[in-house]
């Protein structure tokens, strides 16, 4: 017996047989049944331990799924594998850990692939999980499932169930939805559920149209097949002072919030809405005028609003400026005396004969609404300014001229001076020109006249500026008044000449009778007829 124990213990220091033959590997195998949600795997002479079941949808580049399984009880070989596709190849194998060692199992058919089955009505389950959408839990993995074409949301907290939103239109409709199996051939059923206002109407979806006109009317689109549905408001100012909806006015800040109710049974939170009526305010203004005032009245009416200009909260502000000003100096803000609908006020203290702007401005709690409606108007002419003087001149013996400073505010449209010759009350000459230069000749010598002076614009004369002026003696008389005296000294002096030489001739014929004396004086008597 020592001998051949000898023996094996050289061999095997020499290194030429081992210590022991090492033990195979243990074994393994299972097979693949097609079960309800996924598939079974059945273990076969397998050992108990730590199984690894490899799972990757055929035809797709990801990993795949590892699903891990203990075989520990002889009595139960197998092991299901959930919540997969329906009708769907996967690609499976299934490893043994040994010792840290992977050891891949045989599967007795030699299959690496497994379809699923078909998905029935029965596997799809409601379930509540977004609010306002319509929920189905199965253990089938439907992501690939089309609901009614639609793609399905998964729900966050479950990976089991998947959600749709039912359209504004489905809303109190009984919804249909059609199930369809993306890789089962003509494999579709269809679910009915009743889609009620409570649970899916989301009143952010609900649009209101503010109100454009009074009395004030907010318009909802609700869903068209909720014919119990109603939104009631309250609505507030911005001093939060509560009105209904019927209460509103004009040009006025509102927040009203909404209560939705179906069969006055409030199912949903508020919906809120800002919003301010701004009517549609058309003034027709009349105007009148005189040179010193605009009176103004007009009528309001409203399209959108037809009893805001019978409302006491609305008034007007009048006022009139010049032209072209844009000073407050300059503007007249008289008081307005109301008459619904419509009002009227008078703008006293204006220049004549100038172009005013009046505006009319709405206010609405005294507050200005909307823009003014303005208008221009021209008073009526006024006086003109006074002349302040006149500068009379006798340029001429019968010649006067008058002239006078520029007129300022002739407050018309014409700028006239009109200027008047009298003598004696009588008028003897007049004149109307722009410059207030005259020239008035051909007069009488040595002659007192009236000069009247008017500054006229169209319309209206000014105060009369009167002067006294006297013309010169005439030169030319004077001269031919002369001419006469001298002709007549001469005429004199010629005939005392002759006198003198008469009476000479006389005194040397003293031997002449006396007849022949008287017959000379009678010569002499009759010497001026010839």
């Amino acid at each position: 017996m020592a001998g051949p124990c000898i023996i094996k213990i050289l061999l095997l220091c020499a290194g030429i047989i081992g210590v022991a033959d090492s033990p195979p590997p243990p074994q393994c195998s299972y097979t693949v049944t097609p079960i309800k949600f996924g598939f079974q795997i059945n273990f076969i002479n397998s050992p108990p331990g730590n199984y690894t079941v490899n799972v990757k949808e055929e035809g797709r580049n990801e990993t795949g799924v590892k699903y891990p399984a203990q075989h520990s009880n002889p009595n139960i070989t197998t092991h299901n594998i959930t919540h997969l596709k329906p009708c769907t190849n996967y690609e499976h194998n299934v490893t043994f850990d040994h010792a840290g060692t992977e050891i891949l199992c045989d599967h007795n058919d030699n299959k690496t692939t497994v379809t699923t089955e078909k998905m029935t009505e029965g596997d799809i389950k409601l379930s509540s999980c977004i609010p306002g959408y319509l929920c189905y839990k199965s253990d089938w993995n439907i992501i690939s499932v089309q609901i009614n074409n639609i793609e399905a949301v998964q729900c966050p907290s479950d990976n089991k169930t998947f959600c749709i939103r039912p359209g504004y239109y489905d809303i109190c409709t009984n919804l249909m939805t059609t199930f369809t199996q993306e890789k089962c051939v003509k494999s579709s059923f269809n679910h009915i559920q009743h889609i009620s206002a409570a649970e899916f109407l989301n009143s952010n979806e609900i649009n209101l149209t503010p109100p454009t006109e009074l009395p004030a009317k907010i318009e909802a689109n609700l869903p068209p097949k909720c014919t119990d549905l109603t939104i009631d408001y309250i609505c507030s100012d911005s001093y939060n002072n509560p009105k209904n909806v019927s209460e509103l006015e004009p040009f006025t800040d509102y927040t009203c919030t909404g209560q939705i109710k179906e069969n006055d049974v409030t199912i949903k939170n508020k919906t809120d809405i800002q919003f301010k009526i701004d009517c549609d305010l058309n003034i027709a203004t009349q105007r009148d005028s005189t040179n010193t005032s605009i009176e103004l009245s007009w009528t309001t009416i409203s399209q959108n609003c037809p009893e805001v200009p019978k409302l006491d909260g609305l008034s007007y502000v009048c006022s009139c400026h010049p032209v072209g000003s844009t000073s407050d100096k300059e503007r007249a803000k008289p008081t307005v005396n109301k008459h619904k609908p419509g009002g009227a006020c008078n703008v006293s203290g204006l220049k004549p004969y100038t172009d005013y702007t009046c505006e009319v401005q709405p206010t609405y709690n005294n507050k200005n609404v909307l823009l003014s409606t303005k208008a221009t108007e021209k008073t009526k002419p006024g006086v003109p300014d006074d002349i302040v003087k006149l500068s009379i001149s006798v340029p001429e013996h019968n010649v006067i001229k008058v002239t006078c400073p520029h007129v300022k505010f002739f407050r018309g449209p014409k700028m006239l001076y009109n200027a008047t010759l009298r003598y004696d009350d009588v008028i003897q000459k007049t004149k109307l020109q722009k410059k207030c230069e005259f020239t008035f000749k051909d007069l009488s010598y040595s002659t007192t006249y009236d000069v009247e002076v008017v500054a006229f614009n169209g319309h209206l004369y000014s105060k009369t500026k009167t002067a006294h002026v006297d013309t010169l003696y005439s030169d030319k008389f004077v001269i031919r008044l002369l001419v006469h005296i001298i002709i007549i000294l001469i005429s004199v002096a010629v005939f005392c000449v002759i006198y003198k030489i008469h009476m000479k001739k006389l005194r040397n014929s003293q031997d002449v009778n006396e007849d022949v004396m008287l017959e000379s004086t009678g010569i002499y008597a009759n010497a001026p007829e010839s």
